[in-house]
């Protein structure tokens, strides 16, 4: 049995900076070539790219897991400074609360993590829509090639 817990992971944050490309790489890579294809070649490289896609929507997941957790973590340690911090002076305003909250290093800390999680998932989004736009588009290129030289379509 496989869970979504298997897919997605336990852990609140995942090591998104580590999820490994390679293969997507690999595969968009095809995209340069413009040499001419064959119907074994275009229904292969439908097949990857639908495959990449698949990789692609699990590390989503766990982007959007990552992300979520990482507003939730600013959030609350924001609100947590704000209502420790004491001024100096005696008398504490709700302005020099915000400013401690948001200043504080652990703050901005945890908005580089965040923006990096944000940043993957962005870069992971346009992969994924590039990946499945080229799996109709090897689609095609197949249907079209077994309708002309195959002669499936006309009839016959």
């Amino acid at each position: 049995m496989t869970t979504i817990a298997d897919i997605i992971g336990t852990e609140a944050e995942d090591e998104f900076l580590n999820f490994d490309l390679t293969e997507i790489q690999e595969t968009l890579s095809n995209l340069r070539n413009t040499d001419t294809i064959d119907l074994a070649h275009a229904e292969k490289l439908a097949q990857q790219c639908l495959r990449c896609a698949d990789i692609l929507a699990e590390y989503l997941g766990k982007l959007i897991k990552t992300t979520g957790y990482l507003e939730s973590k600013v959030s609350s340690t924001k609100n947590k400074i704000a209502l420790e911090y004491e001024s100096p002076g005696g008398k504490t305003t709700a302005d020099q609360r915000k400013a401690a909250s948001e200043s504080a290093p652990e703050v901005d800390e945890l908005q580089i993590r965040l923006a990096k999680a944000k940043g993957s998932k962005s870069l992971v989004e346009k992969k994924y829509d590039i990946l499945l736009k080229s799996h109709h588009s090897y689609k095609d290129v197949a249907a079209g090639l077994r309708k002309t030289i195959l002669g499936y379509g006309n009839g016959t």
